[in-house]
């Protein structure tokens, strides 16, 4: 037969010590201490035989759903009620025939044939020309800068003054001129040519050349 369990130990005598420890500390001035550890005694004690702590559970959340973004979308494209532009009557880079008023008279060629002013300029809002001062004319809508393009030993009829030069019907007529030499940059017919005949020379400007030429 096993002896009995002893019964359990009291903490009252350590109790009592410690407190009268703590009032003599309180007279040296450092109670505070004493009194944590009195506290710290005091739980030991109290908590022999307590479960361990368990942890809060967790809080339960609730999901809110967030308000979404618009979505993107581009705005609507407005027909536009502008007329698109003519084509335009000529490029550039070809040569046009007009006549002795300067009206267009169609796309001739460079060759000197047909053709006696070369396009430099398309425009359809008909702004002011690169060069001020150069020839131009309007057609369907563009102005159509201009610059003259003769070509040697073709015939022309010049203007007297102020004119359009145009392509002679036949070479040679009364009034025509046979141009015999073209001097670009020139300011006189000194440059002109002296292996072959010629009786007159013209300058013009924008752009500046010498035509020596045979008149009849």
């Amino acid at each position: 037969m096993s002896p009995p369990p002893s019964p359990p130990k009291r903490n009252t005598p350590l109790i009592i010590g410690v407190v009268a420890a703590v009032l003599a500390l309180c007279l040296l001035g450092v109670c505070g201490a004493a009194l944590v550890g009195v506290g710290l005694i005091r739980a030991n004690s109290g908590q022999q035989g307590q479960p361990a702590a368990r942890p809060l559970p967790e809080p339960v959340g609730t999901t809110r759903e967030l308000p979404r973004e618009p979505m993107y979308s581009p705005p609507p494209v407005l027909p536009t009620t502008q007329a698109a532009p003519p084509p335009p009557p000529a490029r550039i880079g070809q040569c046009i025939a007009v006549s002795v008023a300067g009206k267009f008279q169609g796309i001739g060629n460079c060759n000197g044939s047909i053709g006696t002013y070369r396009v430099v300029s398309v425009d359809y809002s008909q702004g002011q020309c690169a060069d001020p001062g150069s020839a131009y004319l309007t057609e369907r809508g563009y102005r159509l800068c201009l610059e003259r393009h003769l070509v040697r030993l073709r015939c022309y009829k010049f203007p007297t003054g102020n004119g359009w030069i145009v392509g002679a019907p036949k070479c040679k007529a009364k009034g025509t001129v046979h141009v015999i030499d073209i001097v670009p940059g020139a300011t006189n017919g000194n440059s002109c040519t002296r292996d072959q005949r010629w009786n007159r020379w013209y300058r013009f400007t924008n752009p500046t050349v010498v035509y020596c030429v045979m008149k009849y």
